[in-house]
Formats: C-alpha cells, sequence, structure tokens
C-alpha cells in the first residue's frame, strides 16, 4: 500500500515544473520517495489502513439506522488510537 497525500504530490509536480523537469522516470522516483511503504510484516500499518477503509458512507449509514454512530465512531479512535500508537515510527521501534 502506497500513500501520499494529493497536497505532496502537488507540491512535488509544482516544483518539478518550476525546474523544467518532463523525465517520466526523474518524476515517478520524486513521488516514489515521497510515499509511504509499509513493511507487509507491520500488522499495526495494515489494522490502521482495515481501520480507514471501514470508515465509508454504507458503514455510517448502518451505524445511524442501528441509533448507535456516536458509540461506533469512539470505538473506531480508540482503536486507530492503539494502531498508531503500535507504528514503528510512533512507538521507537524503527
Amino acid at each position: 500500500m502506497l500513500m501520499l497525500t494529493l497536497e505532496d504530490a502537488v507540491k512535488v509536480a509544482k516544483k518539478l515544473v518550476e525546474y523544467g523537469i518532463e523525465d517520466e522516470e526523474i518524476i515517478r522516483q520524486e513521488l516514489e520517495q515521497k510515499c509511504w511503504l509499509p513493511p507487509e510484516k507491520d500488522e499495526a500499518a495494515k489494522q490502521l489502513n482495515d481501520l480507514i477503509c471501514d470508515i465509508n458512507p454504507s458503514e455510517i449509514c448502518n451505524h445511524i439506522e442501528s441509533e448507535n454512530l456516536k458509540k461506533w465512531c469512539e470505538a473506531v479512535q480508540v482503536e486507530m488510537k492503539m494502531a498508531m500508537v503500535q507504528l514503528p515510527c510512533w512507538s521507537g521501534k524503527e
């Protein structure tokens, strides 16, 4: 899973345009350097990604209909925080 925010991609693209760089390979390399590639073994990153993917309109509608959206949001926030502190960059396990 590669993650690159739109804002970061735009910043990189603007700098490349300013420098007149049009070579596709150079552009690809610059963008790859800005991406985050969690190790396949990184269970915390996988768990966090799974939680992020669970937040979608259908899931939210289901919790609104069952009148437990607040409780679900609180539970997801706790799970995400727990996964986040287990990430190597947060826990000092790098």
